[in-house]
């Protein structure tokens, strides 16, 4: 029997959403299968993390940028939406204006990626709260068939296998689009980012 051959595609995550909607804890609960209650320091620029999953004879290297949503860093959030193959907006269940602000990064998605050849989804975080939420989870599910996007409500703290789920989602909807590896650009963004780095130093 012939050996099976393996194929390799790169894959960029970035997660948007407001400080405190669970980013972090959503990335996390992903890669570590950990929630840590205690982790409520905001995230600063952006955070990277990576995690392989086969499917079939594909192994996608997942590379997952966790953006900060202070509005003093929105610009250089913006840097790192290009190039993306899978985009999450996230809010919380407990947050009307982290709700509220999906329609700012949904033009930041649109003005910075082209075509069809990624994957979007709205996730509404903080599941074990949906009782005592001001943010229904109708509310998303409509924001989300009007954005053409997928929808899917975690937990963070409780429910380790729902996002193991979400991701088992975005992975089977990227393998029916022709999306291209993204190797080639996230090695020429990050030298773009050098440089803007060292202009900003010189300044």
């Amino acid at each position: 029997m012939d050996d099976e051959k393996i194929e390799t595609k790169d894959v960029k995550v970035i997660i948007l959403g407001e400080n405190g909607v669970g980013k972090t804890s959503i990335i996390n609960r992903y890669i570590n299968d950990e929630f840590n209650p205690n982790n409520v320091s905001e995230t600063l620029g952006s955070t990277f993390s990576m995690k392989e999953i086969k499917k079939l004879n594909i192994i996608y290297k997942l590379k997952i940028w966790d953006s900060t949503g202070q509005e003093k860093y929105h610009s250089i959030t913006k840097l790192f939406i290009k190039g993306s193959n899978i985009v999450l907006l996230v809010y919380s269940f407990d947050s009307i204006e982290s709700f509220e602000h999906l329609n700012y990064w949904y033009s930041s998605i649109k003005e910075i990626l082209e075509g069809d050849n990624y994957i979007l989804a709205i996730i509404a975080n903080k599941n074990d709260l949906k009782n005592e939420g001001v943010v229904s989870e109708e509310e998303g599910k409509k924001f989300a068939e009007d954005k053409k996007a997928l929808f899917k409500s975690v937990s963070a703290k409780e429910d380790g296998q729902g996002i193991n789920k979400l991701f088992d989602i975005l992975i089977d909807e990227l393998s029916q689009i022709n999306f291209e590896s993204i190797t080639q650009s996230y090695v020429l963004h990050k030298k773009h980012l050098k440089k803007r780095k060292k202009q900003q130093c010189l300044c």
